[in-house]
């Protein structure tokens, strides 16, 4: 494990190289010893019929959250990747920034097991998902 935890500036340095999320215009809004904080600010192309965000969006922000509170804990040099991503969608968010806040709650050798919310700048949930990585 990496004797220093990463910083925001060096996690939002990272979040700017990584192109596997470079469509979805994420940016790292807070990070603290137990969470990492993504906005995904609204944009057309990530809405569905009806006007709201679509589902693959509200995944890859959880994901994307996920990936930076590990690299929070394991540090930057160290890579895990997604084995499993399971998303509660419980409301619509409607042409609105969506923020993402993630957590770690395992962090095993091998396996790393969190959380992730998806939310509105006053909380309200968007969707819940439960992430697992496994370190390679």
């Amino acid at each position: 494990m990496s004797a220093r935890k990463p910083g925001k500036a060096a996690l939002q340095k990272l979040l700017g190289r990584a192109r596997f999320v470079s469509g979805y215009s994420l940016k790292l809004v807070s990070v603290t010893d137990d969470a990492c904080t993504v906005s995904m600010p609204f944009r057309r192309a990530l809405e569905r019929p009806g006007g709201t965000v679509n589902g693959p969006a509200f995944m890859a922000a959880a994901d994307c959250a996920m990936w930076l509170a590990i690299k929070r804990h394991i540090g930057i040099e160290h890579d895990a990747v997604t084995l499993e991503l399971n998303t509660a969608f419980l409301n619509a968010a409607r042409r609105e920034t969506v923020y993402c806040s993630a957590r770690v709650l395992k962090l095993g050798k091998r396996i790393i097991y969190g959380s992730a919310e998806c939310h509105d700048r006053a909380g309200k949930l968007f969707t819940h998902h439960t992430v697992t990585y496994a370190r390679i």
